[in-house]
């Protein structure tokens, strides 16, 4: 298999026996998610970084895919985590964030972190894709593939535009998502960028009063854009969710 980059294959650093599962965005690939892997399993964690079906190779293989196969892809890593496992944890970025609260939902999630997850999206017209995706094959993504960040390529590693069949799949998720928030029981942590150009941050709190965990954090993030996990509060969202994983 080629792929976009090297940092866009899957990753896993063998730890302890809590794991760690983490999840990317639509149309990225782990390599968003490697820098936080790796302090992660600087604090012992196993750490599992998963390429979702149709993702990190080229933007004709996502084509290919629907909501069921990435659901899939993270019922199955979730499992072969679970398997060697005594606790795992779930936390993914954008979609990833969405799947996580889906995993969470429906399994055993000891804890889950949902990071700049689009409950509501900034760009309306994300909405009437269901039509629009037969007008119209791609659309490019303003600010390059993961948005503005400080480290750019490699961690950036994705496709520079979204499949518009692919757009009404993610809102599936999103809708799955929502409706089954009050299925969610572990603690759980919300992370949401201030200036987040994609999603509304007002998705956090229907995230963090939907679920009916007793344990509950909001963490904001006043000078992060949507790919937060590279952005200039990246070291400082690090410290967080090490904390809230230890608690």
């Amino acid at each position: 298999m080629k792929y976009v980059h090297e940092y866009a294959k899957p990753f896993f650093y063998e730890g302890n026996d809590i794991g760690c599962l983490l999840i990317h965005g639509f149309t990225a690939s782990p390599a968003q998610m490697r820098l936080l892997g790796e302090e992660l399993h600087r604090e012992g964690y196993t750490v599992s970084g998963i390429l979702l079906k149709g993702h990190g190779t080229c933007v004709e293989d996502m084509e290919q895919t629907t909501w069921k196969d990435w659901l899939k892809t993270a019922h199955e890593e979730y499992g072969k985590l679970r398997s060697r496992c005594k606790k795992v944890y779930v936390m993914g970025l954008s979609m990833g964030g969405i799947l996580s609260l889906i995993l969470a939902e429906t399994y055993p999630v000891d804890k889950v972190i949902a990071i700049d997850a689009p409950i509501r999206v900034q760009d309306k017209l994300t909405y009437l894709t269901p039509i629009a995706k037969y007008f119209k094959k791609y659309s490019e993504w303003k600010e390059g593939p993961l948005g503005e960040n400080e480290l750019g390529h490699p961690y950036s590693a994705g496709y520079p535009k979204a499949p518009l069949k692919c757009v009404p799949h993610l809102l599936t998720l999103i809708r799955t998502a929502r409706k089954g928030l009050g299925s969610i029981t572990c603690p759980i942590m919300v992370i949401q960028s201030r200036k987040d150009e994609t999603v509304e941050p007002i998705s956090a709190e229907i995230i963090y009063q939907g679920a009916v965990s007793k344990h509950k954090e909001i963490l904001w993030l006043d000078r992060s854009k949507h790919v937060c996990t590279l952005g200039p509060e990246r070291e400082y969202m690090h410290k967080k969710i090490v904390a809230f994983l230890a608690q």
